[in-house]
């Protein structure tokens, strides 16, 4: 039965807001005991035999029937009794650094998702304010969540808000290979208080943790679920405390939880490990007018122990280009300390190469964060020189990759109005496909096509080598750029082929939803889009190819799938022009495409007119004695288009 169906939680109460009470001194701060003892009092956390009003109010019949059994049972419903832990049947055992304990369990109400979420309230004995928090309580949370990865479906982390985004970032960095969603929340009012964003908070949580297998590290606060290494706490006082500016919510909690399918990470390709261990020496740096190259020689100096350093910039990655600041910059980078560019501003991302500040800033050593905000950088930073066996110069590489969605790359794939050649580009688009494939095909594709390695770049570790694409969105970008050159090449070839192609576009992204249990967002890969996108340097599109191959069954497919009639080449010329000069080929042919074209609304363009090459084409046509082929000019163009055109002609050269 649907309320049978269960999903563990473990949920870590480390301290924070949620779980404080009014002190003495009328401050508040975290009191052990708290937390679960008010959960359990209430029947929306807490209804172990579904007997609250909560389990029994969706239907006015079902609600009834609750009133009607509670009033001849007289008062409410008995207690059951009270168990040692060991001995409860609905305990849950919790493995912990000394050897494992029982935790009396807490099971919900059925969620409208489907399933009765049932979790263990672990309080850590020292609870802390979040203001105090340290890398080692970091290290010791990931622990935690590693000794009882196998025994619970999902992980929520209670903490305070003020580093909830600190520790979001680490943790997405020291679980590696994560497989399961892990969720990180608190609250700006405590739970025991009557008002409060606490409630909302626990209850999302638990139902994202308890129904969906997201496998990162989320931030849920608000009804909107992050992913952790994007969040900053944007307010004090707001309920919507944190804000990801760089990329939308993974999920978000209304009247059905939508998650976004396409931007969750994949689960990792290796068994879920944790590491253990983060580089103290890292810090931050806020650049400043009038900031002296003596105060940033001191920040970064030898004496000081800095190996990394988050440099907060201007705008897109500006700084003064002053030489005393670049060649401070300059020899810490020299003698081996990481320096990463990260911008002030909350929205957008350093972009090293628009400015000449930021350029001198790359030359100085100091490489892009892109869009990474400063919390995550730091745990990036920290996480990466705390492994012996990556270098400095690894570090800085990897620093610029997306290793948990963590920044966007700023080309993820080359796109078809590179200046590259197209043996150039298609490479890239390959070594990029062979990446999606399955583990045994992509290492014996790596056999076959080795990645050029220019002189000075480092080569990273296997376990790096391998990170885009990271979600489905990633292989929606990927698709988005070979998808127009396969366009291409069927659109003047098999009619089967394009048909496949097309009919591949025209289909959600994602399966549709096929469980009540379940509720995804599914996208589609804008058919029309690509259609009209040029995949040759002449700016030719499918429509264009098919027209010139005299393909008219194409060109009904590709007007019928979303084609414009309207595109022009490098040339200045509409797929009618192309249609009707395949008259010298084909006269039948080049008018069942002119009709077509026609009735989806094409027409030759005033440039086509006036620069002479439409009145070129009908004399040609005259002089040949084609009469069919100027009559087809005619429907395309008109009588007065046609006089038009060669009166343009005439004017060019010279003819009055």
């Amino acid at each position: 039965m649907a309320s049978e169906i269960e999903a563990r939680v473990l949920v870590l109460y480390t301290g924070g807001t949620i779980g404080m009470l009014k002190s003495e001194g009328g401050g508040y701060a975290p009191h052990p005991g708290f937390l679960a003892s008010n959960l359990r009092s209430q029947a929306r956390f807490y209804d172990p035999a579904g007997e609250s009003v909560f389990a029994n109010s969706e239907s006015v019949g079902a609600f009834k029937s609750w009133s009607a059994s509670r009033s001849r049972s007289g008062a409410s419903t008995p207690t059951p009794p009270h168990l040692p832990p060991e001995q409860d049947p609905t305990a849950l055992r919790v493995e912990t650094s000394d050897g494992h304990i029982y935790v009396h369990s807490l099971v919900t109400p059925r969620f409208a998702q489907g399933k009765r979420v049932r979790y263990a309230v672990w309080e850590y004995e020292n609870l802390i304010d979040s203001s105090e928090i340290e890398p080692s309580d970091w290290i010791r949370i990931a622990s935690d969540i590693e000794r009882n990865y196998h025994a619970f479906d999902g992980f929520l982390i209670l903490h305070g808000t003020d580093t909830l985004a600190f520790t979001a970032s680490a943790l997405s960095f020291l679980l590696e290979d994560l497989g399961k969603t892990v969720i990180l929340t608190g609250a700006q009012i405590p739970l025991s208080q009557l008002f409060t964003d606490a409630v909302d908070n626990l209850l999302a949580s638990l139902a994202i943790a308890g129904h969906y297998l997201i496998p990162e590290v989320l931030l849920v606060f608000d009804n909107m679920a992050f992913r952790g290494n994007r969040c900053i706490k944007a307010s004090s006082e707001d309920f919507h405390a944190f804000q990801s500016f760089n990329l939308p919510p993974i999920a978000e909690v209304g009247i059905d939880i939508e998650v976004a399918w396409s931007q969750v990470l994949r689960p990792g390709p290796r068994p879920f490990r944790v590491h253990k261990k983060l580089c103290a020496d890292v810090a931050t740096l806020r650049i400043f007018p009038g900031i002296t190259g003596a105060a940033v020689r001191a920040f970064l100096s030898a004496s000081g122990g800095i190996r990394g350093a988050v440099i907060e910039t201007y705008g897109a990655g500006n700084a003064p280009r002053r030489e005393e600041l670049l060649s401070a910059f300059r020899e810490a980078s020299e003698r081996g300390v990481v320096l990463v560019n990260i911008t002030q501003c909350p929205t957008g991302a350093v972009a090293s190469d628009i400015y000449a500040t930021g350029r001198a800033l790359a030359a100085a050593g100091i490489v892009s964060g892109a869009d990474m905000t400063t919390e995550c950088a730091l745990a990036k930073l920290s996480y990466l020189l705390s492994k012996p066996e990556l270098s400095p110069d690894q570090v800085r590489k990897l620093l610029s990759q997306p290793l948990r969605g963590e920044l966007t790359p700023s080309a993820p794939v080359p796109t078809y109005s590179s200046p590259h050649d197209v043996d150039t580009r298609l490479r890239a688009l390959f070594s990029q496909l062979i990446e999606c494939a399955p583990p045994q095909q992509r290492a014996a594709a790596h056999k076959a096509v080795r990645p050029q390695v220019t002189a000075g770049d480092p080569v990273l570790p296997p376990e790096y080598s391998a990170t885009w694409p990271a979600t489905l969105a990633d292989e929606e970008a990927l698709k988005a750029a070979v998808m127009p050159y396969l366009l291409s090449q069927a659109a003047s070839q098999s009619t089967d082929l394009l048909r496949t192609l097309v009919a591949s576009l025209d289909t959600p992204a994602l399966p549709p939803v096929t469980s009540q249990l379940t509720s995804t967002s599914s996208s589609t890969l804008a058919l029309p889009s690509l259609l009209n996108e040029a995949a040759q340097t002449t700016l030719q599109t499918p429509l264009h190819l098919a027209v010139l191959a005299g393909n008219s069954p194409n060109v009904d497919l590709l007007l019928s799938s979303g084609a414009s009639v309207h595109v022009r080449d490098a040339h200045g010329h509409s797929p009618l022009f192309y249609a009707v000069r395949h008259g010298a080929t084909s006269v039948d042919e080049a008018r069942k495409m002119v009709v077509s074209l026609k009735a989806a609304g094409a027409h030759l363009g005033e440039l086509e007119l006036e620069t002479g090459a439409v009145g070129l084409e009908v004399c040609k046509a005259g002089k040949a004695a084609e009469p069919a082929i100027r009559d087809l000019w005619v429907e395309a163009a008109g009588e007065e288009g046609v006089k038009r055109a060669k009166a343009a002609l005439a004017a060019l050269v010279g003819v009055s």
